[in-house]
């Protein structure tokens, strides 16, 4: 995720390439970041952070506390600390950073590509100027929106994981169109497309997806019979089910759930 939004950043031209610092503590992607897209790079957490206006909290739930530890000595509270941590939350890093500005945030995986879905929850010392500066940064790489905190959860689980079940459904369509003999990869290829082409739809008419499923739905026809089977199948159900086990998986992460 750090990649992706850094590559955003950099593509969108707010920010140079060198003026980006990607600390990592595996040699071989310090030297992968460096060659690719010519940011510094150190093995040091706290370098990072002495150079740094905005720093970015990178990593998986379980390693934060230790993350947080080693920056604070070298955070100042002219510095904001936007975490994309999934559920840790904004009491947790305000207690770990006392007196520095943080903002929680949900990326997903698709802002390696401009197209993220990104929301934001400013902490207590976080102004207007810094959330706006925040909500530039993110929309370098798609959409960004500013929610309460108590949402947080149900975002991690709707837009946080959401590509992942798209990319299921993609596979499950590949399959569909295996098993009635299209071949693999041009089925691979219409499911890709049609994906493309559905979302497409959905951003550039505006129209609500209930209302493009009409206009795709004739009575009696295929469609409408293919539907009529995935309802009967739970899929709806099922789609909304998944959501809120995601949610909540993120919520234990908050509490240090292993």
């Amino acid at each position: 995720m750090a990649e992706a939004l850094a590559g955003g950043i950099t593509r969108s031209g707010i920010a140079q390439p060198t003026s980006i610092i990607i600390s990592n503590r595996r040699p071989e992607r310090r030297l992968y970041f460096s060659e690719r897209y010519g940011f510094k790079v150190t093995g040091d957490n706290a370098e990072a952070v002495k150079s740094s206006g905005t720093v970015f909290i990178s990593v998986k739930p379980q390693v934060v506390p230790q993350v947080l530890e080693e920056v604070l000595p070298s955070l100042s509270p002219g510095q904001l600390v936007i975490s994309i941590a999934a559920g840790v939350t904004l009491n947790f890093l305000e207690s770990r950073l006392p007196g520095i500005p943080v903002i929680r945030s949900m990326p997903n995986t698709p802002a390696m590509i401009g197209a993220g879905a990104t929301v934001i929850t400013p902490g207590a010392l976080v102004g207007e100027p810094m959330t706006d500066w925040a909500a530039r940064l993110f929309r370098s790489a798609g959409i960004c929106l500013v929610l309460p905190e108590q949402l947080m959860d149900a975002v991690t689980g709707l837009s946080g994981s959401g590509p992942a079940y798209i990319f299921h459904m993609a596979e499950a369509l590949t399959e569909a169109g295996a098993s009635l003999g299209i071949p693999r990869e041009q089925a691979l290829d219409l499911a890709r497309q049609t994906i493309l082409g559905a979302a497409r739809m959905m951003t550039e008419t505006k129209d609500r997806p209930e209302r493009l499923r009409e206009k795709v739905t004739s009575p009696g026809g295929t469609t409408q019979a293919a539907l009529r089977s995935m309802d009967q199948a739970g899929f709806v159900k099922t789609i909304v089910e998944a959501v809120a086990v995601a949610a909540r998986r993120s919520k234990e992460l908050g509490k240090g759930g292993n």
